[in-house]
């Protein structure tokens, strides 16, 4: 544990030998939500107890359901695009996924009410995947300071919580339909080529409640070049369905069963790499997925305020992957990916003395992984075969109000993996709220966290064959765990009803990066870019990050300003894919009388090197979303807009371009709502 151990130590003494503590008062005004401030929601995921915004102490920024309906947000990444510093990057499957403080996907870890998503690539989760009409709301934390979360949240965790029953009956139907013009891979600008079809049903009783929601995404893919066969956009299908079922014989207890389905069809043209004498050959690229998950669980409330709750989670998933020439008449490769995750959790809240909460927690972790040729009805060629890892993890926080301006949450999290054996990761946040200006709400708050990512199944073993492309990337066994020291400091401003302003300055120290890397050897034997998972001993992630929100009579204005300094520590090169500068802007505009919203949002990113030499760079970028929302009545609302409207993408034929790889897309759409 070494210094980070030293100082949580430190400072968990310190605290509690010179800090006068809290009486119960204090505590009670400290934990509710009686400050009038315009952020008023609840927060969980850094302390995963409830605390409102402005007195988390550990920073979480939120995006709220007020937003993503505002945004017209189909999904997780749509939701996700004007959170400040966040990158949303293409993965290798006709998805996106999320980088935090420069730390790639395979460092953040998503987790839905609090329960972990598999990765459908990579160790990465497609945020595609992830309708967005059952969320209330989705928590962002940055850095590894949190002792709550473990391996994957390196980087930061994003937390996508559920809506819950607020009335005795409530439903929502969102219906909406979109073209990407002369870019719809059929050629007619005029077809609805994106469809969507979202519902959500509740109802709530005194005993219990029931809430089911669908969310059903469809679309016939598009092409930046109508000159060429290959199509930048899958066409296909994905949808969501989920249910929660709750009972609650008392107002403190609740016993449910939530299970999720999510499935997906999706297809590419694409044409092969170049053979002479041969040619160009046209295939599609065929995905079909699935998964499963079911999780039983219960909590309770104490009358001092503790509260134990415990989960019980599975989840399956599968996926089968075709490469098909389409002169021929067979499939000429298919493949199949399940893996399997079991996931048993038990949490303990419990309020000590008068200024003391402690969390604690146990938690059993299980995950297989199978790879084969095939389907699951045929007879199996297995790349991987019953590869499994099981972890023990314990974590023990505690919340510790000293006076009415001092928070101080030391904790620690420990994991005892089958494969890498034990470790510890010790953290701390601390919040200070001063009384500097009158009528001002200002934090400031400090984290040091010791992060620790053991290697999935995935990079130890898994086979991502893209040879039609050109490339392979081949797992690796022997593997060793990232270890990262995470530094956070923030300052926040707000006033109610007016402003809110905030500057954090972060650096993320990592040893053993995975990373993947040509292996020249295997390439000049295949002929194919063969790119092997290892580890690449030292990086560093630093910047500032400025974000702030004006409220104005009828606007909301927001923007944001992210400096990302990134350097591999053995060679001095920055690392790929990081672009040094990030701005995001936000105008958001209500009529009252005539019940209007208009929304103007724009990102900036500078340039990035496409390779890790710094030979090749990405240009710099810029979007533009416009969004336009009508009530009709009290129940019915229609919506439009145009995303990307200056047409802003990438060269299809160069392969360093790393802009946008969506063109402008307009589309119309209604919502009913009770």
């Amino acid at each position: 544990m070494g210094h980070l151990a030293l100082i949580t130590l430190l400072m968990w003494v310190l605290a509690l030998m010179l800090f006068k503590p809290a009486s119960a008062e204090e505590i009670l005004k400290k934990t509710s939500s009686s400050t009038a401030v315009e952020l008023r929601g609840v927060v969980i995921t850094g302390t995963r107890t409830e605390k409102p915004i402005l007195e988390a102490p550990v920073r979480t920024e939120v995006v709220s359901r007020q937003q993503i309906e505002k945004t017209h947000a189909r999904d997780v990444k749509e939701a996700l695009e004007d959170v400040p510093g966040l990158m949303l990057k293409p993965n290798q499957k006709s998805g996106f996924v999320a980088w935090l403080q420069g730390m790639d996907a395979n460092r953040v870890l998503v987790v839905i009410d609090g329960e972990p998503v598999s990765p459908s690539t990579g160790s990465s989760v497609d945020l595609t995947q992830i309708g967005s009409m059952d969320i209330e709301r989705i928590e962002i934390v940055k850095g590894a300071t949190s002792a709550l979360y473990g391996s994957n949240a390196m980087g930061g965790v994003i937390n996508i919580i559920t809506r819950r029953p607020s009335k005795p009956l409530s439903y929502q139907l969102t219906v909406d339909g979109g073209s990407y013009g002369d870019k719809n891979l059929s050629g007619d600008g005029s077809e609805i080529n994106n469809r969507r079809l979202a519902a959500n049903l509740a109802i709530k009783r005194s005993i219990g409640y029931l809430k089911l929601n669908a969310d059903l995404r469809d679309k016939n893919g598009y092409t930046l070049d109508k000159n060429t066969f290959r199509s930048e956009g899958e066409g296909g299908s994905k949808g969501n369905i989920n249910l929660r079922a709750a009972w609650t014989p008392d107002d403190k207890t609740e016993i449910y069963i939530a299970p999720r389905y999510y499935q997906e069809s999706i297809s590419n043209n694409i044409l092969s790499v170049f053979t002479p004498g041969v040619g160009y050959i046209k295939k599609q690229k065929n995905e079909e997925a699935s998964r499963i998950s079911a999780t039983l669980g219960a909590k309770h409330l104490f009358d001092n305020g503790g509260q134990l709750r415990g989960w019980l989670f599975r989840e399956n998933w599968q996926d089968i992957t075709q490469q098909d020439v389409i002169s021929t008449p067979q499939v000429d490769q298919q493949r199949t990916a399940e893996i399997d995750l079991y996931r048993a959790e038990l949490q303990w809240d419990r309020p000590w003395k008068e200024n003391h909460v402690f969390t604690s927690g146990l938690l059993f972790r299980k995950e297989t992984l199978d790879q084969y040729l095939g389907t699951p009805s045929q007879v199996r060629d297995y790349e991987v075969e019953g590869e499994k890892k099981e972890t023990i993890e314990a974590y023990l926080q505690d919340d510790i109000f000293l006076g009415d301006q001092w928070e101080l949450v030391p904790g620690i999290r420990i994991e005892d993996d089958s494969q890498f054996g034990f470790y510890a990761a010790p953290k701390i946040n601390a919040m200070y709220t001063p009384d500097w200006i009158p009528g001002v709400v200002i934090n400031l708050r400090m984290g040091i966290g010791r992060g620790y990512r053991s290697p999935d199944l995935k990079e130890q073993y898994y086979v991502f064959d893209h040879s039609q492309l050109g490339y392979k990337v081949l797992g690796d066994p022997g593997l060793k765990p990232e270890r990262s020291d995470s530094y956070q400091l923030g300052l926040e401003f707000a006033r109610p009803g007016a402003f809110r302003a905030d500057i954090t300055l972060y650096r993320n120290n990592i040893r053993n990066l995975i990373d993947t890397r040509i292996n020249l050897k295997q390439s000049a034997q295949t002929g194919l870019d063969i790119f092997v998972y290892e580890n690449f001993a030292r990086a560093l992630t630093q910047g500032i990050e400025l974000s702030g929100n004006l409220y104005l009579e009828a606007f909301d204005l927001k923007g944001s300003y992210t400096l990302l300094d990134s350097e591999d520590r053995i060679t001095g090169k920055t690392l790929r894919e990081r672009p040094r500068h990030q701005v995001k802007l936000g105008a958001d505009y209500e009529h009252r009388p005539w019940r209007t919203t208009v929304t103007l949002h724009s990102v900036y990113q500078s340039k990035e090197y496409y390779d890790v030499d710094n030979l090749l760079e990405s240009p710099a970028w810029t979007s533009w979303d416009l969004k336009l929302t009508q009530a009709i009545t009290q129940r019915i609302k229609v919506f439009g807009g145009i995303d990307n409207l200056t047409d802003e993408h990438r060269i299809p034929d160069v392969r360093e371009d790393n802009r946008p790889a969506t063109g402008r897309f307009f589309y119309l759409g209604f919502t009913v709502e009770k």
